[in-house]
């Protein structure tokens, strides 16, 4: 087996965001060190995640990670060890270890009735014709190595089409292969040299092209056919804060590891792509729309899509929506926002509207952390807040003297919230990708989430708590839209006052004990209760609801157009 120090802990990134993201039971053969279930179950932590290992010091480590691991030669593994039944198991995952098999034809077919009806095989497979592997058998070189497409440990070697021909013995259909390529540059001078030898001899150099540039093959099969059932297609935003990321992005990493679906998102202008799927959703997202939009929204409409505004926010915070009398909701099939405040507000424009609180894609590790002397970070990243938190800056000021030395503050965006603090023990980043923004958060202590009660800040989302909670920082919050999550006293503290507002920051500071209870508990809800994977399947539910009622919901949105004024 090869001897690089991290090659069982490694992860393979093209598997990994190909595991259905709602799977109840994943068996990996193979699974090394736990990486890659460790990685999955951080965006699904309820996912019972079995592996097997050959060898039983790297198992070891698995266990760390996994729900159960079984160590052995997979070839005399038995379901029985983890208690599987057939029609159990909703995603098989072999990452690289078909090839070292005495008979992958036999495991892949013994192995293929734990599948649930809907359930997935994933594996990845290294390419036998691969552009580096002819140019040296051109040589006369066919030399073993310690890892790679001619590994020592390989018994046995496939093409595309042999890797289809082994999976369809098995009962399975090929639903699709995707290549991981790797050094472009020597496989396009291989090519260049190649390419007459490939016209005398009448190659299909096109199929050359495609199959030899390939390293290894991601496939992906199931049990019983499929084809393409739903296509979700949304125009984003340009990007702002978390909006992008929270509400499309990484809904649509989630939506297209079900067999099936497929997605696509681009930005400021919509292309309407040829497909021969006919369920289509396409998703506006924040519409601000013109009257010059509307033959847009007709062309959409014509090509087939059902159009949903997915909106998550207060729409008068933008001007020109009620001038033209919410048209934005109006025009589109059905509304999808945020929080039941803003759902009761859209149904005055459309009485179909679906509710999606904001989740997570994953759950971070929380990090371990001690009480020591080292000064608490405060975290603060806001757009147009300076309203909420201008009445608690006197008191900021006053907790900074009086904790001198002992906390320091990160503050995104809001540069007069940092201009007004007090201390030099702070630091500025002006808006960021959101990757930096949670990477900030998870060096923080103390999270500040001031909403004061206002007819637009009650309809907004509990995101910032999540995302604090998630992130292991602590926080003090206004009752105004967190009370109904955070549990007072168990997952933050929440503040009705300036003078309770200094009382809870200063208790924070001083009891290790209460900050660590509170971000743990926080923690543990967000594991339990605010992850993408526990909710995608009522999103899906709710998308075949709406296309399954197409036409009613095509002639009330005519009738809705018709009624209004210009």
């Amino acid at each position: 087996m090869p001897e690089n120090a991290d090659y069982h802990h490694r992860i393979n990134p093209d598997l990994l965001r190909l595991i259905p993201g709602n799977a109840a039971t994943v068996l990996e053969i193979g699974c090394a060190a736990g990486q890659l279930g460790a990685a999955y179950k951080r965006s699904n932590p309820a996912c019972r995640y079995l592996g097997v290992e050959l060898d039983e010091s790297i198992a070891e480590k698995a266990r760390q990670h996994l729900d159960q691991v079984w160590s052995g030669n997979v070839e005399e593994f038995s379901p029985s060890v983890f208690r599987l039944k057939r029609g159990s198991v909703d995603c098989l995952v072999y990452g690289n270890v078909l090839e070292h098999l005495n008979d992958p034809w036999a495991l892949l077919a013994a192995q293929v009735p734990l599948l649930k009806p809907d359930g997935v095989v994933l594996a990845c497979i290294p390419n036998v014709q691969h552009w580096s592997i002819l140019a040296g058998l051109m040589q006369g070189s066919w030399r073993y190595r310690d890892e790679g497409l001619l590994d020592r440990t390989h018994l046995r070697f496939f093409t595309l089409d042999t890797v289809s021909e082994m999976f369809e013995a098995a009962g399975l259909v090929v639903f699709e292969v995707r290549g991981r390529r790797f050094d472009e540059a020597g496989f396009k001078d291989f090519y260049q040299a190649l390419e007459p030898a490939l016209e005398a001899l009448n190659f299909d150099k096109a199929r050359f092209q495609t199959h030899a540039g390939i390293l290894q093959f991601v496939v992906r099969a199931t049990r019983i056919p499929v084809t393409a059932s739903m296509l979700v297609q949304s125009l984003m935003i340009p990007t702002q804060a978390a909006c992008n990321d929270v509400r499309i992005i990484h809904v649509n990493e989630c939506l297209v590891t079900i067999p099936g679906i497929e997605v696509i998102q681009e930005v400021g202008i919509a292309s309407l792509p040829k497909t021969t799927v006919s369920d289509k959703i396409f998703i506006l997202q924040r519409p601000i729309l013109k009257y010059s939009d509307l033959a847009l929204i007709e062309k959409v409409v014509n090509a087939g899509y059902l159009v949903i505004a997915e909106f998550d926010d207060h729409p008068l915070r933008w001007p020109g929506i009620e001038e033209k009398n919410y048209l934005e909701f109006r025009y589109a099939h059905a509304v999808q926002t945020s929080t039941p405040a803003l759902g009761n507000y859209f149904r005055q424009f459309n009485p179909e509207v679906a509710v999606f609180p904001n989740q997570l894609k994953e759950l971070p590790t929380l990090r371990d952390i001690a009480e020591t002397d080292a000064p608490l970070t405060v975290f603060f990243g806001a757009l147009n807040r300076e309203q909420d938190w201008e009445p608690l800056m006197p008191a900021i000021n006053e907790l900074i003297k009086r904790n001198a030395g002992r906390i320091r503050f990160e503050v995104i965006h809001d540069l007069a919230f940092f201009d007004a603090l007090q201390t030099r023990d702070k630091r500025f980043t002006p808006m960021c990708p959101y990757d930096r923004y949670c990477e900030i958060l998870a060096d923080s202590d103390i999270a500040l989430l001031p909403l004061a009660d206002t007819e637009f800040n009650v309809m907004k989302s509990d995101l910032k708590f999540i995302e604090a909670a998630a992130h292991g920082a602590v926080a003090l919050a206004s009752p105004a839209v967190y009370a109904d999550t955070i549990e007072a006293g168990k997952t933050g503290l929440l503040f009705h006052d300036v003078h309770e507002f200094s009382r809870q920051f200063q208790r924070l500071v001083e009891l290790f004990k209460v900050r660590d209870k509170l971000r743990r508990n926080a923690y543990r809800y967000v594991a339990s209760n605010r992850l993408l994977s526990q909710h995608i399947a009522s999103r899906l539910e709710w998308y075949r609801h709406l296309l399954n009622n197409r036409k009613k919901l095509e002639k009330q949105r005519q009738k809705r157009i018709a009624t209004m004024s210009w």
